[in-house]
């Protein structure tokens, strides 16, 4: 059918030409015809076929037969005479097939449009970019080329963050007035895994709280389990194929026993993202007004929905998480209102996953940065100057090369724990061949019982909670205690990583369950409060099961339709942004300023820029403009073989340390238990029976990591009274 419709397509473009009809019908005429352009048969042949010679009209008429049978025999019986003739010869019954096809084919196209032709989409968006008229609008609405229909599809969703532009000087001026432009870029894509009838308010209970039982038990939260324990196999052994792929590789070649494979816990199924861009909203979501100006904009001027689609529809939309604490504090303002949309009750603001990986990094760099008094081997800092990485500040470190750092940082370290054992055979690990040699050596399953070896001395609880009789008997090898919590905080964001690349929701929710008592337990409040919100969406009774998963499904979108190319959805609309910003600095002049490029733009740069890469790789130079990585195999042999004579070989005896990375999930899960959690229900729920009241919060909501403040100090965990059912240490004092 695909073949149909691509054929119909070529006749919402044909015109005829007569010259180039002629010369047609002399290439196809050159054999079996005479010179009168009669074939042999005594048939002139017919303008289609002189256009579309190259068509198997023959196999599409099969194909029209065996799909569409009853289609097929009612174009047949339209097109058979009433009365046969006897003054002229039979016709020939291949020509009416191929007319049958031909028509076959017109229709199809007809009833495809969006999947043969981009037309509609971009003549749509040039309407709406240059300030077409509403009734115009309309009618091409009908035609589906406006961002309308998308909005109105019972599936759509909506991503939508702010854009930062700094407006320089237009003018020459005795001073510089350039001024910092905050407007808004944003996408409606079509969800999946939302049902026919779309998503209902009746599938959101706001009354359900969330409990300390739904995050304990929440798996990946605070108990290790079978999972985890092949999470970790998993990141070992890459790790150690990542360094030596080539030994690791023979050892498996002709092996029964497989290499450690992730565990996949709900995939998602293949898709291919449809999206289209917003037009411009020149106001900032980043503030309560302007996020009423963006909503408005969004659902009212754009998608033009009706009043009532308010009633009991349930809407998405996803971004940053001021985006989402800005959709509750408008929801919390106007509670009381008398209209559905005012309420804002039918929108569900959701931080997506992009915005989660950098604030994870950024915990990272708070917990285990270190700083010139603090430069032990277990801390960031003494890695960045050891491999003399440059433009990474101790705070807020640009999103590549800080995640380049924590990825290499972590392959090191556990290479470096590799080495140690490899040392107690008599191996000199200085010398990269000799390693290699000395793995190839390894049998599988001696191969496994090294990976279990490591998983057991630096991943398990016991690595990151050294027992009451350490402490008090000063025993604690404190710089091997950062190793190991830096490695386990690690696992909690490739696994994050993995289970966005590759589509698996399954491992994302294990990951938001953890996330909330390490957010809190750094002193990020506010990404806390966001994983408490998303945790009790997709982990609790708030939410039917058919609104959880679309929640999760919808994080990600998938724009190559391939198994390992899913990606955050704002992390889509980032790339959005990255290109706009090409345009303007391209096209802006003095006179030409930031409000009239981005209401020309914001629209169409997503196909201007699809189309420009088309050109330049048809047209252009064969050559690649992407940056040469350089292999970190080198980078990581060499700190690990630094770390494995002294840092992170583990002291029985016990060693200090000048920097002592905080156990953040004891302090944080101390925390949310004995107060956020009852602050973080007080603000969420909604119960029309009874009015809640939010206790009384002491201290900043955003308090910074403070490295000095004693509840970010090394807390033993072993000191469990039975009185204390979540395993909290007993001897922690609450605020």
């Amino acid at each position: 059918m695909k073949a149909l419709e691509e054929a119909g397509g070529m006749f919402s473009a044909y015109q005829v030409h007569r010259e180039r009809e002629k010369s047609l019908q002399a290439s196809i005429g050159r054999e079996g015809r005479s010179e009168d352009g009669q074939s042999e048969d005594g048939q002139k042949p017919e303008d289609y076929e002189c256009i579309l010679d190259d068509l198997r009209f023959g196999w599409m008429y099969e194909q029209v037969n065996t799909h569409a049978p009853l289609l097929c025999g009612l174009l047949d019986g339209l097109m058979a005479p009433k009365i046969e003739r006897k003054d002229r010869p039979p016709r020939d019954p291949s020509k009416f097939n191929h007319r049958t096809a031909i028509i076959t084919s017109i229709l199809c196209y007809s009833r495809a449009s969006e999947g043969s032709n981009k037309f509609p989409r971009v003549f749509g968006a040039f309407l709406h970019s240059n300030g077409v008229k509403r009734r115009v609008l309309d009618l091409f609405h009908q035609f589906g080329g406006t961002v309308r229909r998308y909005g109105q599809l019972l599936n759509a969703c909506v991503v939508y963050d702010n854009f930062d532009y700094r407006e320089g000087v237009k003018h020459q001026l005795i001073s510089n007035h350039a001024e910092m432009r905050s407007v808004t870029t944003g996408k409606v894509f079509r969800g999946a895994d939302i049902p026919p009838g779309g998503l209902r308010k009746s599938m959101l209970h706001r009354e359900t709280p969330l409990s300390i039982e739904d995050l304990f038990y929440s798996p990946g939260a605070a108990i290790y389990d079978e999972t985890a324990s092949k999470i970790d196999s998993y990141f070992i052994a890459e790790a150690i194929r990542t360094a030596y792929p080539k030994s690791v590789k023979s050892i498996f070649s002709n092996s029964d026993i497989p290499f450690p494979a992730m565990p996949t816990v709900e995939l998602l199924e293949l898709r291919k993202t449809d999206s289209k861009t917003l037009g411009p909203i020149l106001f900032n979501e980043g503030t309560l007004d302007g996020s009423y100006e963006v909503i408005e904009s969004i659902y009212k001027r754009q998608f033009q929905l009706d009043s009532k689609e308010f009633d009991n529809r349930l809407f998405l939309a996803f971004g940053d998480q001021k985006t989402s604490s800005l959709i509750r504090s408008m929801q919390a303002e106007q509670v009381d209102a008398s209209i559905s949309y005012d309420r804002k009750d039918w929108l569900i603001g959701v931080a997506a996953l992009f915005h989660l990986r950098m604030n994870f990094l950024w915990l990272m760099q708070k917990t285990h940065y270190g700083n010139m008094e603090q430069q032990d081997a277990s801390t960031l800092y003494h890695n960045i100057n050891f491999w003399g990485r440059k433009n990474i500040p101790a705070d807020r470190a640009a999103f590549q090369v800080l995640e380049e750092l924590v990825l290499h940082s972590f392959d090191a370290r556990v290479i470096g724990l590799l080495y140690t054992r490899l040392e107690q055979y008599g191996i000199d690990t200085s010398d990269q061949e000799e390693v290699d040699k000395a793995i190839q050596n390894m049998n599988t399953r001696g191969f496994m019982d090294l990976v279990e070896d490591v998983r057991r001395s630096a991943f398990g609880p016991e690595a990151w909670r050294p027992s009451k009789e350490k402490h008090a008997n000063n025993t604690v090898d404190e710089e091997f205690l950062s190793h190991a919590r830096y490695l386990q905080q690690m696992v909690v964001y490739k696994t994050l990583k993995y289970g966005i690349k590759n589509g698996d929701i399954g491992l994302i929710d294990r990951v938001i369950g953890v996330c909330c008592f390490y957010f809190e337990g750094t002193g990020q409040s506010n990404y806390a409060f966001e994983m408490l919100y998303l945790k009790r969406l997709t982990s609790t009774k708030a939410c039917d099961k058919e609104l959880r998963r679309a929640i999760l499904s919808n994080s990600l979108v998938n724009p190559h339709g391939c198994r390992d190319t899913w990606q955050e959805v704002d992390r889509s609309l980032e790339y959005l942004n990255l290109e706009l910003k090409r345009e303007l600095w391209a096209r802006r002049t003095s006179t030409f300023g930031l409000d009239a490029l981005f209401k020309t733009t914001s629209l169409t740069a997503e196909y201007t820029v699809f189309l420009r890469k088309t050109i330049e790789k048809a047209f252009a130079r064969k050559e690649s403009s992407k940056h040469s990585v350089p292999s970190p195999v080198d980078d990581i042999h060499i700190l690990a073989f630094e770390l494995a004579c002294d840092s992170i070989k583990f002291y029985r005896g016990g060693r200090k340390a000048r920097h002592q990375a905080p156990d953040i999930h004891t302090i944080g899960l101390e925390r949310v238990a004995t107060k956020k959690l009852e602050i973080f229900n007080a603000k969420v729920m909604r119960d029309e029976d009874q009015i809640i009241v939010p206790p009384y919060e002491t201290g900043g909501a955003t308090a910074d990591l403070d490295p000095d403040n004693d509840m970010m100090a090394i807390l033993p965990l072993e000191d469990r009274d039975e009185a204390h059912e979540w395993g909290l240490p007993s001897d922690i004092e609450s605020e």
